[in-house]
């Protein structure tokens, strides 16, 4: 017998105030699941995404510097010589 049938089988035998509960549960273990699925792709296609809503000519205007320049950016300092 599968998981799957011991599973039914058990619901049939339990009162409706538990099989509500297991259904919940159900509902957040898929949830847990599935978001685990989503953070577990790479980096780069979370940031593809992120950023695929942007108008290119907002894009443009991005520093290409923010990596080096964070303080600058960030808390307005005078920029660093590289």
């Amino acid at each position: 017998m599968t998981i799957k049938e011991q599973l039914i089988h058990e619901i049939e035998q339990s009162p409706d105030i538990v099989i509500e509960e297991v259904f919940d549960f159900l509902l957040l273990a898929k949830l847990k699941y599935h978001r685990q699925q989503e953070q577990s792709k790479p980096f780069g296609s979370f940031i593809q995404e992120l950023v695929s809503d942007i108008p290119p000519d907002i894009l443009a205007t991005l520093p290409t510097d923010g990596s080096e320049q964070h303080d600058h950016y960030i808390y307005g300092t005078p920029k660093r010589e590289l």
